[in-house]
């Protein structure tokens, strides 16, 4: 195995440095370091590691690379240089398509083997360029930013500021807010970068994870997890991270507290699931977990110490891992989810049980709401209870999806229609073949008087066009 870096997150007492970066030589990179330490601070201890997943290997590879090493580059070259060796990066390893545009910045297309992190990657590393200038290790302007796409967005926002007139603050509502900056500043420009959702529609997908998952040896706690993550939308951090005091504030029944992305550990929403998967989380709580507890507690036994204020409920974790500690989502993933996915032979990402969530959800909405106000009541409060920042936008992704749907089950009514009227136009003609008359369509007098009638009575393939042309109803019409 190639070496590479490593990424250690320091548990227990809060850290000045709460991740650490280790080269090669197993040797502190302090500049990774610095720069974890300041996202954790403009955002999470989770966006943090997820940054570093996307960058780090960026900068082993900038060492271990033959022409790298041979041409000398390190990541504290001046921007030209590092915008040759981001784009290598970008064609070689993460085999994207990258071409320059006429004003200078370079266009970067996802292609069949692009990895999906390929929007943090960059996110991560203009971000690190930033808080290196700003801590002075770096020496340079950011080689991540266009300096004409900064300027021209700058003077895009002065232009539309000097054009209104003063403004109320947009929280008062009397205004409206003011629309996203357009213009990028970034040198490397994803194209088509709207986010899209990796749906699943598939009714079968939480059976067959679950299936997959006995067949590897899954016991209680597993089959809990992947319980709630399909039936409440969380994230597999915000359902690993569930405490006694989050269940038990919602009375230990259908629902939980819970922390959201960006929240930094304060519960701002709760996770909903089935009355089925609270009597089996119950189950192991009060079995399985109750052997790995230190204190050999059941639930009942940590309700009373609460009450009796011999326990802090929100210290003490749903879910415990085989060593007795709190179970941690990249554990559950790779070793439980990837091994259901694959002996079930689905390929999946764990986040995408909370997208099967959402579709779902959107979907039966559509199926089973009266109404169109209704429709819209119903995916507000979806928008809510997902805690989306950005609600609408998020909501229209997954409904990019739906459309076409929608469009497809209209066809197929359209399509039913169309196949009953012809069964119609072809049983009348048999029955004026015959000398008989449809029950259901006695002759009128018009019918009798209008050679037009007559004309469309021995052409029932013309009188079934005229009814997908809506012109049925006017077949006395003589114009």
């Amino acid at each position: 195995m190639a070496p590479a870096y490593r990424i250690v997150t320091r548990k227990g007492a809060a850290h000045q440095h709460p991740v650490l970066v280790l080269n090669f030589e197993h040797r502190l990179h302090v500049p990774l370091t610095i720069f974890a330490e300041e996202a954790v601070k403009r955002s999470s201890l989770g966006t943090a590691r997820t940054y570093l997943n996307a960058a780090v290997p960026f900068f082993g590879w900038l060492e271990a690379d033959d022409w790298q090493k041979k041409v000398q580059r390190k990541w504290n070259d001046a921007p030209e240089h590092i915008r040759q060796a981001v784009h290598d990066y970008l064609v070689e390893r993460l085999k994207c398509k990258v071409r320059e545009h006429r004003a200078g910045f370079q266009l970067v297309s996802l292609t069949e083997g692009t990895r999906s992190t390929i929007r943090v990657f960059l996110s991560a590393l203009k971000l690190y360029y930033r808080v290196m200038q700003a801590r002075s290790y770096y020496d340079y302007a950011n080689p991540l930013v266009d300096s004409m796409s900064a300027t021209l967005a700058q003077i895009e926002t002065r232009l539309a500021e000097d054009a209104e007139l003063p403004r109320v603050p947009e929280i008062s509502g009397v205004v409206a807010a003011r629309p996203k900056r357009r213009l990028s500043d970034s040198y490397f420009k994803l194209v088509g970068e709207a986010w899209v959702p990796q749906v699943i529609d598939d009714p079968q997908f939480p059976a067959q994870i679950q299936f997959g998952g006995r067949s590897v040896g899954w016991h209680l706690r597993e089959q809990c997890v992947a319980r709630l993550l399909f039936e409440s939308g969380g994230r597999i951090s915000e359902v690993v991270g569930l405490t006694v005091g989050d269940w038990a504030a919602r009375g230990c029944l259908q629902e939980a507290q819970a922390f959201s992305k960006g929240s930094h550990g304060k519960r701002v929403k709760f996770l909903r699931f089935s009355s089925e998967t609270a009597k089996l989380l119950r189950r192991y709580f009060d079995t399985e977990r109750c052997r790995l507890d230190a204190n050999r507690y059941r639930l009942d036994d940590y309700l009373q110490a609460g009450r009796d204020e011999r326990a802090h409920l929100h210290a003490v974790p749903l879910f415990l891992s085989h060593q007795g500690t709190p179970l941690r989502p990249k554990t559950f993933r790779d070793l439980y989810w990837n091994r259901a996915c694959r002996a079930a032979g689905v390929e999946a990402d764990i986040h995408q049980a909370r997208h099967w969530y959402v579709t779902q959800i959107i979907r039966t909405v559509y199926e089973t709401a009266p109404s169109e106000s209704e429709i819209n009541r119903r995916l507000r409060e979806l928008i809510e209870y997902m805690g989306w920042r950005s609600g609408r936008e998020t909501l229209d992704a997954y409904q990019h999806y739906f459309d076409p749907r929608r469009h497809a089950e209209i066809q197929d009514e359209l399509h039913g229609r169309m196949d009953g009227a012809l069964k119609q136009a072809l049983s009348d003609r048999s029955r004026r073949q015959t000398g008989q008359r449809s029950p259901s369509n006695p002759p009128s007098q018009s019918e009798k008087a209008s050679p037009l009638a007559r004309n469309l009575d021995s052409d029932p393939e013309l009188e079934y066009l005229l009814t997908l042309g809506g012109l049925y109803g006017s077949r006395n019409r003589t114009d």
